[in-house]
């Protein structure tokens, strides 16, 4: 019972971080624009390893399905699922902005290799290229996520136009996965402290 407990708690706490079900809560504030602004809304994902984007419970925008244009693997159109995959894909639909916009946003894939993968948010005005709600004038990104091949993910949240926060935010949402290792980790903590109690004592 003790080796078991032992294998246990090595399997637990060197478990390497992946991809699966990562899960973001994204959250757009477009109050700023004037009331029934229209413009586009673009979500581009490419990369080194294989995953896939999945946009869902998208809400606060009207979209403009005659306006579609879609480059790579993708299935689904807004405001229903869509899931993007990471061949240097494109997805951009004219919409009409409410107050807010805001979806889940789910990664899948399993990292490796030497090249990461990236996926961008961005808005743009009736021309389809004047970005909006973000200093990144460039680009036009409001969110970009980069994954790593080792499974880590970074999110930057663009500044507004004027160098103030952004309007954008992407909120981690907790995984079963996630809680089941904390759990387990805990677990192990207080095991390893009770065994080492019993021998001091």
């Amino acid at each position: 019972m003790k080796i078991a407990n032992r294998l246990f708690c090595l399997l637990t706490l060197t478990t390497a971080p992946l991809l699966a079900d990562a899960m973001y809560d994204i959250s757009i504030d477009t109050s700023s624009l004037p009331a029934g602004a229209m413009g586009f809304i673009d979500l581009a994902f490419n990369g080194g390893f294989p995953a896939t984007a999945t946009i869902d419970n998208f809400t606060g925008a009207t979209v403009n399905a005659a306006t579609l244009f879609t480059q790579g693997t993708i299935s689904g159109t807004l405001p229903g699922e869509v899931t993007i995959a990471d061949d240097n894909t494109d997805y951009n639909e004219g919409i009409s902005f409410g107050s807010s916009i805001d979806f889940l946003l789910t990664f899948s894939g399993t990292p490796s290799g030497a090249v990461g993968d990236v996926f961008t948010v961005s808005f743009f005005g009736t021309d389809d290229a004047t970005p909006l709600l973000t200093a990144n004038e460039n680009d036009g990104f409001l969110l970009q996520f980069g994954l790593d091949p080792h499974g880590e993910i970074s999110v930057t949240a663009f500044d507004s136009p004027t160098g103030g926060a952004s309007f954008a935010t992407a909120t981690a949402v907790p995984e079963p996965r996630e809680a089941s290792l904390l759990l387990a980790g805990l677990f192990c903590a207080g095991w390893f402290s009770r065994r080492l109690l019993a021998k001091v004592a």
